[in-house]
């Protein structure tokens, strides 16, 4: 493109990639020679054809200026011999311009509509375009353009265009705001990437988004369909409590909205829940056998495979699966006690046994601990202070040769957990309930349900979900996310699986390169792998942030639907974004560019890339959210903010 000194300045300048219109019509005239307008984006500068000649006259001019002038500061001698032609020949420059494809107006069902093609299918010769920059709303338009997909459209404003750093030049013309909005419903239910370092605006844009995302769940529940759940692991307690960068947090949209499940919850919030779970639970127990597999897992016995691999629930409608597994419950339960775990008030461990045995533990012990608890003797409850006891005198009878005993122990689920509460695996010692003691500050016998049940029915009900994790050891919280993922894949792949549609949830991630490694996505098993590769069949968005791009694994990028890169730094992290789209144009400036919130962004619906600086989460926001619930906005001394 060949443009001139004083255009550039009119246009406010022409900034790098820049988004510029070329037309073979004549804006001035009324009659149209074509109607296609070829979208350019600015990539730098270009030598024109004569650029050589243009740079001996600059030359020429300053060496003659030099000699004659006895003043050689530069204001005294630049440009002091050059004639007005001259000049005017020298002040145009070559711009180097990338076709990104072609705008045209097509018919559709009888009514005009703008269509976008990513190439060209035909062009003039150059001298015939002349080239636009698009300002305000044309601008907008270029950039907030969504392509069809099928897909239902709700747009949003996410920022404004920004091309540059340096703002000064658009500021001055009044073009640093033209809106970028974008198809909310594109991050619902599809992988989104947020790219950058630490603090350069990922966690501001995902508040965004979540905040938008509550107002299409909210809309949709008013118009009596579904409502979307949002699921939030926050390390660092960003999204649960104000910070000084928002003046505000998620949680402000409300607490009938959003409950925050963390450690050492006193019940004194009703949207505040224990994070912990109780390991003498009955209705927890799943959880429990999760987490002590997780913990045992280093550990290379047979029982170690064998307590993994059993169930320990009751089995509504076997009588005798749950006889077995109130027994294994029992000896898990004194080895719980004897790790130290805290036990519940007036806990109680149920068990089927023959009214013959009872009597020989009684002799045993020289007191009975058994108190009937149904129609039947043989129903029975032992106190927490007698477990231990009790379980001790079962195994001692059995290897004593005991016939009732040894039928009572004999299942698999028994001899799984036995271990763990005599540190004896056959002939050899193991840890046992040793390896219990990291596990005690997962436990509270305070805890009524299972946290990660409770967080899926939270969901169901479209509420927002934070997991805050900011308090608790990394071995504790690491293993309490899986524990609530792993529920989450079963709950709905037992819905997938029935033939039903699966109710729509977003899970947000942090530090996305600790999860999604390339080694790590070699293991089916792994539960982050596993809510990589099957979220999009079970209706499960993911938003993933991480500022080391190279360490997601690539299979997880090549599914990504959206893309927000902030500044990375360093070469390895843009090469490997380079991969994807055309970011690989972006480079110099992705690394050069540190401000907060300055990204590049590629969304489902949109064409190509867009830069963009992300508006700020802000009580505006959060009160646009909680309208949509119906609650009225926050105020400040009666004045709403």
């Amino acid at each position: 493109m060949l443009t001139h000194d004083r255009w550039k300045f009119d246009a406010g300048g022409i900034p790098q990639f820049s988004f510029l219109l070329a037309t073979a019509q004549d804006v001035n005239e009324p009659h149209v020679d074509d109607d296609e307008v070829l979208l350019l984006r600015v990539e730098g500068t270009s030598p024109l054809s004569l650029e050589r000649d243009l740079h001996a006259v600059r030359e020429e001019s300053l060496r003659t200026a030099l000699s004659n002038n006895q003043d050689p500061s530069p204001s005294a001698v630049l440009d002091a011999e050059l004639d007005p032609f001259t000049k005017n020949r020298v002040s145009f420059t070559g711009v180097r311009c990338k076709i990104l494809g072609t705008f045209y107006e097509d018919d559709v069902d009888g009514q005009k509509v703008l269509e976008f093609g990513a190439d060209v299918d035909n062009f003039y010769a150059t001298s015939t375009y002349r080239v636009l920059k698009p300002i305000g709303d044309g601008l907008a338009t270029i950039a907030s353009y969504l392509k069809p997909t099928g897909r239902p459209v709700e747009r949003v404003r996410i920022g404004a265009v920004r091309y540059s750093a340096t703002r000064r030049r658009a500021k001055a013309a009044k073009q640093a705001d033209a809106a970028v909005e974008v198809n909310i419903r594109d991050f619902i239910g599809n992988k989104t990437a947020l790219l950058g370092m630490t603090r350069m605006g990922k966690s501001n844009t995902a508040k965004i988004i979540i905040a938008r995302t509550f107002v299409v769940s909210e809309r949709q529940r008013a118009a009596g369909g579904h409502p979307i759940g949002h699921l939030i692991f926050d390390p660092q307690g960003e999204y649960a409590n104000p910070n000084v960068q928002d003046d505000t947090e998620i949680a402000a949209i409300g607490a009938d909205h959003v409950r925050i499940f963390k450690f050492g919850a006193d019940g004194t919030q009703p949207h505040v829940k224990p994070l912990n779970i109780n390991f003498f639970s009955e209705n927890q127990i799943d959880a429990v056998q999760g987490l002590i597999s997780d913990t045992l897992s280093g550990d290379e016995s047979g029982y170690v495979k064998d307590f993994a691999g059993m169930s320990y629930a009751d089995v509504p409608g076997d009588r005798s699966a749950t006889t077995h597994a109130q027994r294994a419950r029992l000896v898990l339960y004194g080895a719980l006690m004897r790790a130290g775990f805290a036990v519940p008030t007036n806990f109680r461990a149920r068990i089927n046994i023959s009214a013959a045995f009872q009597q020989k533990i009684v002799a045993e012990l020289g007191r009975n601990p058994f108190v009937q608890v149904g129609n039947s003797a043989n129903f029975v409850a032992v106190a927490a202070a007698d477990v231990e006891n009790v379980v001790d005198k079962i195994v001692e009878l059995r290897d004593a040769g005991d016939a009732d005993a040894s039928n009572f122990a004999k299942d698999v689920r028994w001899k799984s957990v036995e271990p763990i509460f005599t540190t004896r695996s056959g002939n050899r010692s193991v840890r046992g309930w040793r390896n219990l003691n990291p596990l005690r500050s997962f436990h509270s016998p305070a805890t009524q349900n299972d946290p990660a049940i409770e967080i899926y029915e939270e969901l169901l009900r479209g509420r927002i979900v934070i997991v805050d994790l900011h308090v608790g050891a990394e071995a504790v919280t690491k293993a309490l996310s899986e524990s609530i993922t792993r529920r989450l894949l079963s709950k709905q792949t037992e819905v997938f699986t029935s033939g039903q549609e699966p109710p729509h949830i977003q899970v947000m991630l942090e530090e996305a390169h600790n999860l999604f490694s390339s080694d790590r996505y070699k293991d089916d098993l792994d539960v982050w792998v596993k809510l990589a590769k099957e979220a999009s069949k079970l209706n499960l968005g993911m938003t993933y942030a991480t500022q080391e791009v190279s360490g997601v694994a690539h299979q997880v990028k090549a599914n990504t639907a959206n893309w927000v890169v902030a500044h990375l730094n360093n070469t390895t992290e843009v090469r490997e974004l380079a991969k994807f789209y055309d970011f690989g144009a972006f480079s110099d400036a992705i690394i050069a560019s540190e401000d907060r919130g300055y990204v590049r962004l590629k969304t489902l619906s949109s064409p190509y890339i867009v830069p963009v600086q992300i508006d700020r989460y802000d009580i505006a926001l959060v009160n646009e959210a909680r309208a949509a619930a119906g609650d009225p906005p926050l105020t400040l001394n009666g004045t709403a903010l």
